[in-house]
């Protein structure tokens, strides 16, 4: 039986592209979500794609979701879930969580995309919790910022270990499995990193650290 805690990054690990961006395409594409969102979005994924996204400069609110209701935003994660998501999920990493869950470990997500996004995802695979970004709301009707901050670098780092401490586990009896760069505090801090489709610098650190690499397509 396999009793440890393994945590998966989501955007190009789990799924081959990012879960935030398909959330916005469908958002737009269903008329509830404006444009003007596309005019950052691309250069900020961008620089966090290769590495050089300053933690200090990840944006902490998006204004033009101020004023929209829960609802709306759960309608678009489960269209986008099923339309965009799903058939984007790599094959390999379904395999893997759905394996270490019927051996009896435990899947956590640890992800920058936002718990409404993802949750539609965990749930398909049967993930019980997610360390993710959270848009802020007063009631129901989102205020366009982040609660706490988005979950990224150190403070995912951080995040997880009080996880796992919560959970009276070790961080060395635990695995972490990410493709960035941007993860690499939280690979240094379990017992088993895994790089999944790492990008150039993560590649470079994982061969000369030998850790586990996997090609998924």
């Amino acid at each position: 039986m396999d009793s440890g805690l393994h945590f998966f990054d989501v955007d190009h690990t789990v799924t081959k592209h990012s879960t935030g961006l398909s959330f916005l395409y469908q958002g737009i594409k269903m008329g509830i979500l404006p444009f003007a969102p596309l005019v950052t979005a691309p250069l900020l994924y961008w620089r966090y794609r290769i590495g050089r996204m300053d933690p200090r400069s990840v944006k902490q609110e998006i204004p033009s979701l101020a004023g929209l209701h829960r609802e709306q935003l759960e309608l678009i994660a489960a269209r986008c879930f099923e339309e965009r998501i799903r058939p984007d999920i790599f094959r390999e990493a379904e395999q893997r969580i759905r394996g270490l869950r019927r051996a009896g470990g435990e899947v956590v997500f640890a992800t920058l995309s936002v718990d409404i996004i993802i949750r539609p995802l965990a749930d398909y695979l049967g993930v019980a919790d997610s360390i993710a970004s959270s848009f802020e709301f007063s009631g129901d009707t989102c205020t366009g910022r982040f609660e706490g901050g988005p979950i990224f670098n150190l403070q995912k780092r951080d995040q997880v270990l009080r996880f796992i401490e919560s959970s009276g586990r070790r961080p060395e009896e635990c695995s972490f499995y990410s493709d960035s760069i941007n993860d690499l505090p939280l690979l240094e801090s379990v017992g088993t990193p895994v790089a999944v489709n790492p990008d150039r610098k993560l590649a470079d650190e994982a061969s000369r650290r030998s850790w586990e690499i996997l090609r998924w397509k």
